[in-house]
């Protein structure tokens, strides 16, 4: 169990690159989870400290707040809002501002995670970058919008509702669950799903090991055979190790939403 009032809070950064505030989930070699806590008009940038390059692919999904991330070696410049999300992969450099009046938090997935070598020891590690920052794309000054869609060279995805990719899983009816991928890769898979009022799912089983973040309304994991079960609410969350069988029971009547993390292997998934 991860309840939220119990997690483990830490700052990152300096006075050059920003002071942010992290709450963790997970933090070892094998999985890494955590909340980005950002001020109004704060940033996360670079200092020879703490350069903003790591080994890992990284999602950022927004909770509150409004999030400005820039790619300053080559200018992309992307707004995310609550409920969207950003992802890129290793070895590129990205720049944050909170664009908002209230604190900015972010669900960070990061693998491989940072105890595993990816993180701080890595960035400084890297070349430091490389000339003054791009914070726009000057080249596309005076063919916009025609040029959106031209065929460019991206480092970041954002992740709208539309850009998900959706599956309906579950095998037994009233017990299909809606799952959103964000993104997946041979190093982690991140989604989201939702339940509506009463909603139970099949059995769930990966090969990787699983984290579970409730977004919004309350939300039980039973574990067949076990006749155990936790209880989680909103910032709440659960780790399940690989192999052991879960699955999603909505007892309320009200709609319930969770992101999840496994790594590596998503697959078998659901299995009921």
């Amino acid at each position: 169990m991860l309840r939220y009032r119990d997690l483990e809070r830490r700052t990152w950064g300096d006075e050059q690159t920003g002071r942010l505030a992290d709450w963790f989930y997970a933090d070892d070699a094998e999985l890494n989870l955590n909340i980005v806590g950002m001020p109004p008009n704060g940033a996360a940038l670079n200092s020879p400290a703490n350069p903003t390059i790591f080994g890992a692919d990284e999602l950022f999904y927004v909770l509150e707040g409004t999030m400005v991330q820039s790619n300053p070696v080559t200018g992309e410049v992307y707004v995310v809002k609550p409920g969207e999300a950003l992802f890129f992969r290793k070895d590129t450099w990205h720049f944050q501002w909170n664009y908002s009046n209230s604190q900015l938090r972010m669900l960070e997935f990061f693998q491989p995670a940072p105890k595993a070598g990816t993180g701080g020891s890595y960035a400084r590690s890297q070349p430091p970058l490389a000339g003054p920052p791009k914070q726009g794309q000057d080249d596309l000054l005076g063919n916009w919008p025609m040029a959106r869609d031209l065929t460019r060279d991206k480092t970041v995805w954002m992740i709208h509702e539309h850009d998900i990719l959706w599956r309906m899983e579950g095998t037994v009816r009233g017990r299909e669950i809606l799952v959103g991928i964000l993104a997946s890769t041979e190093h982690l898979t991140a989604g989201k799903m939702s339940f509506l009022g009463g909603q139970r799912s099949c059995d769930y089983v990966h090969n990787g090991e699983k984290i579970v973040f409730v977004e919004s309304g309350n939300l039980h994991v039973e574990f067949p055979g076990t006749k155990k079960w936790v209880e989680l609410d909103a910032f709440d969350g659960v780790r399940i190790p690989a192999g052991v069988k879960h699955s999603f029971y909505n007892m309320s009547a009200d709609p319930a939403t969770c992101l999840f993390s496994v790594a590596t292997d998503y697959l078998p998934g659901c299995v009921g």
